[in-house]
């Protein structure tokens, strides 16, 4: 179960530390830095495309200019089309557009440690994606919806 970690030049420290610490819990992570100086559009959703079908979950790395991006919508509507497992990091002081409400925002170091426990809880109690040969969608949509919902309230009674 694979977590797509992207993000931009900017947000690069951020980044590394949210894959290192997922390294270190036995998480396999996929860091994507999205840089679209020197990539064709081409490029850039051909990359994104095959990264988000190798991933179960992904993780979107903002600040406060890029919850705008148009790039950012693409890659939510492609996670939540096939099913992904949908969480934020944005270590900014603003809030993230409202659209975007609906997923787990980790905004601290500590929110890490509990999406770590998330994603290790799904493998416990079976909520893993289901196999490609025997992919059951309606169960990995409650699953990844189950996922969201758990993560958030994680995160808002800190705990």
């Amino acid at each position: 179960m694979p977590v797509f970690i992207s993000y931009r030049r900017d947000e690069r420290l951020d980044a590394f530390i949210l894959n290192e610490r997922l390294l270190l819990e036995g998480i396999p992570t996929q860091l994507v830095p999205f840089d679209d100086e020197g990539q064709t559009l081409d490029d850039l959703h051909g990359c994104f495309c095959q990264h988000m079908a190798d991933a179960t979950h992904w993780i979107g790395v903002l600040y406060e200019a890029h919850g705008e991006d148009w790039w950012t919508a693409w890659l939510l509507g492609a996670a939540a089309m096939a099913h992904r497992r949908v969480t934020f990091y944005h270590a900014g002081s603003t809030d993230l557009p409202q659209r975007l409400g609906k997923w787990p925002v980790m905004r601290e170091r500590e929110h890490i440690d509990l999406f770590v426990r998330a994603y290790h809880d799904e493998q416990t109690f079976g909520r893993a994606m289901a196999s490609q040969a025997g992919r059951s969608l309606v169960s990995d949509r409650d699953n990844a919806d189950f996922f969201h919902a758990d993560l958030k309230a994680k995160i808002r009674r800190g705990f």
